[in-house]
C-alpha cells in the first residue's frame, strides 16, 4: 500500500491509459450460474431498515454487512459510535499493484410508506413491465429487465452487492485482483457523514490507497457506465414569514389580515426567472468554469433529454437550450418544503395562518461556499422589501414598525464541492477498464449529488474517480426506489474490470 506522502507522485503508472480492456474469463457465466443467490443477497439487505438515526437498526446492517465480507476473505472491523458504525473490509492480495480504496454508504433516505406502490419500503419485491414476480417465477434465471423495489436498493446497497459478487467471481473463475482492496462502508452518509469523518480523520493510514473510488449515483440515462470526477455540495436556508401574532379567522379577517403564505410564494417566486434560472444576485458568480476537457467530455455524451422528458413526465425542462450534464456544474436552488395553516395533511382550518415556512435547498458546485450562498439568499430577500432578522423571531415591536418580515435561518453548516482533473492516468486507466466493444463511459465533471469525495480527493491528495452502477430512474430517495437487475449484473463485471486494472512500475 502507498503511503500518503506519494498520492501526488506516485510510482505506479497504468498501461492500459487507452484502448479497451478485456472483461476477466467467466465472470459472466459465474454471474449467470448464481444470479438466484445474488438478488436474495441484496433482497436480504435491502429488507434491514436502514435510515440514519435508529442506532439500533444500523448496527444491524453494520453486522450483517461485517458478515458478507467476512465470508469472502475481508478482514473487517466496525468502528464508530453512538450512531451508525463505520465498516471498513480489507483484503490484501500476492504481488499486489497497489491499493484501491472504494467508498460505499449503506445508509438510506426516510421513507413514507404509505406513499410506496409496489411493497413496503423494507419488504423488497420484483416487479416486471406487467407487475409483480411471483415468487415461484424467479427460481434460476432472471429477466435483466425486472426491477426490484425497495429503500436502498439502488442507493447504495446494489454496489456493496455488487463489489462482494465481483470479488466471489473473481476468486470462483481462477482469477485475483491485482490490487489491494480497502472498502469503507459509511452508516451516515445520507446525514451527514459524521462518524465516517471520524475515522477518515484518525485512520488515514488505513484509508490511504493509491487509486480512491466511489460507489455512488446513477448511471448516465444512455445506459453507458458512467464516470464522474466532482460531487455537489451542499447549503440551504429555512425562511420564515410572518403575519399577525396568531391565525385569524378568514371571513372576520380576510381583505386585512396580511396572508404569509401569498407573501412567502411571491418571495419565492422572486428566486427563479421564468427560465429556471436562479435570479439571485451574484448566485452564479464564484462558480469555477469547466476545462476545455470537461467541455469536451460533455460534448461527447450522447444527448439524453428526449429520453428524460418521455420518462419523468416533463413537458418543458428548466432552461431547455442546455444539456443536463452541464447544468449539473451549476448551483441549484430547490424548494424541499412549504408548510403554513398545519399542512394538507390535517383537516383543513378556515383561517389566516400567522406564519408560512419553506426549506430551501442549495447543490454547490466547485469553488462556492455555503456560507456566502446562504448569505446571498437573505440578501436577496432584504430586497425585496424584507425586515429579516436570523435564529431568532421577530420582537413585537419589530411588528409593528415593518410591513414584511422574514426570518431567514441557515440549515447547519453546509458542505463544499469536490472536482478533480478527468485526463490523468488515473482517469484514463479507470476509463479504459469500463470501455466495451470500443465505447467509452459517459465522463461527468460533476455528479449531481454529494457525498464525502472530497475527504479522498482534497483532504488526502489520493487520486479519486467516481463510479456510477444503478439505473438513472431508480426513484433513489423517493417512494418506490429501485434497481434495474441489468445494472446489478453489470456492476459486477465493471468492478471485476476495475479490480483486475494491470498497472507497472
Amino acid at each position: 500500500m502507498s503511503s500518503p506522502s506519494a498520492f501526488a507522485a506516485t510510482a505506479i503508472v497504468l498501461t492500459a491509459a487507452s484502448g479497451v480492456l478485456a472483461q476477466p474469463a467467466g465472470i459472466a457465466d459465474w454471474r449467470v450460474a448464481h444470479e438466484r443467490a445474488i438478488v436474495d443477497e441484496l433482497t436480504t439487505l435491502v429488507a434491514i431498515p436502514n435510515v440514519a438515526g435508529n442506532d439500533a437498526d444500523m448496527r444491524r446492517n453494520a453486522d450483517h454487512l461485517a458478515g458478507l465480507f467476512t465470508r469472502r476473505g475481508f478482514a473487517v472491523e466496525t468502528v464508530g459510535g453512538p450512531g451508525a458504525p463505520v465498516v471498513f473490509a480489507q483484503l490484501d492480495v500476492p504481488k499486489a499493484v497497489g491499493t484501491l480504496t472504494f467508498y460505499i454508504h449503506y445508509d438510506g433516505q426516510p421513507v413514507e410508506a404509505a406513499q410506496w406502490t409496489r411493497c413496503q419500503p423494507f419488504a423488497p419485491c420484483l416487479w416486471s413491465a406487467g407487475g409483480a414476480v411471483p415468487a415461484d417465477a424467479a427460481r434460476q434465471r432472471f429477466d435483466p429487465e425486472w426491477r426490484l423495489y425497495g429503500r436502498s436498493a439502488s442507493d447504495d446497497k446494489a454496489p456493496i452487492v455488487a463489489l462482494l459478487n465481483a470479488v466471489e467471481a473473481l476468486k470462483a473463475t481462477g482469477h485475483t485482483p491485482t490490487w489491494n482492496l480497502r472498502v469503507v462502508l459509511d452508516g451516515e452518509e445520507e446525514a451527514g457523514s459524521a462518524n465516517f469523518r471520524r475515522f477518515a480523520a484518525a485512520r488515514k493510514a488505513a484509508l490511504a490507497g493509491d487509486l480512491a473510488i466511489t460507489l455512488d449515483g446513477p448511471r448516465h440515462a444512455s445506459g453507458r457506465p458512467t464516470v464522474y470526477f466532482g460531487v455537489r455540495g451542499g447549503a440551504g436556508v429555512t425562511i420564515t414569514v410572518y403575519g399577525a401574532t396568531n391565525d385569524l379567522h378568514s371571513g372576520n379577517y380576510g381583505n386585512w389580515a396580511p396572508d404569509p403564505s401569498m407573501a412567502l410564494a411571491k418571495l419565492l417566486a422572486s428566486m427563479k426567472d421564468d427560465d429556471g434560472r436562479v435570479a439571485i444576485q451574484d448566485f452564479y458568480r464564484d462558480v469555477r468554469p469547466l476545462t476545455a476537457a470537461e467541455r469536451q467530455a460533455l460534448a461527447e455524451a450522447p444527448s439524453v433529454e428526449a429520453t428524460l422528458a418521455r420518462d419523468f413526465g416533463v413537458g418543458r425542462p428548466e432552461r431547455p437550450a442546455e444539456r443536463l450534464e452541464v447544468k449539473l456544474n451549476e448551483p441549484t436552488l430547490s424548494i424541499l418544503v412549504m408548510e403554513s395553516g398545519g399542512g394538507l395533511s390535517v383537516p383543513g382550518r378556515s383561517a389566516i395562518p400567522a406564519t408560512a415556512t419553506a426549506r430551501l435547498e442549495v447543490r454547490m458546485v466547485k469553488d462556492l461556499v455555503p456560507e456566502t450562498q446562504n448569505g446571498l439568499i437573505a440578501a436577496h430577500v432584504a430586497r425585496q422589501g424584507y425586515h429579516v432578522v436570523t435564529g431568532r423571531d421577530p420582537t413585537p415591536d419589530e411588528r409593528r414598525a415593518h410591513a414584511k418580515i422574514a426570518r431567514v435561518d441557515p440549515r447547519g453548516r453546509g458542505s463544499a464541492a469536490s472536482r478533480v482533473a478527468m485526463d490523468t492516468p488515473w482517469a484514463r486507466a479507470v476509463i479504459a477498464a469500463l470501455t466495451r466493444d470500443g465505447v467509452p463511459p459517459v465522463r461527468l465533471p460533476t455528479l449531481g449529488g454529494g457525498l464525502p469525495f472530497g475527504t479522498f480527493s482534497d483532504t488526502y491528495g489520493m487520486p479519486t474517480v467516481g463510479v456510477s452502477i444503478v439505473n438513472f430512474d431508480n426513484n433513489q430517495h423517493g417512494p418506490d426506489e429501485n434497481l434495474r437487475l441489468q445494472n446489478l449484473w453489470e456492476g459486477i463485471e465493471m468492478l471485476a474490470s476495475l479490480m483486475t486494472m494491470p498497472a507497472v512500475r
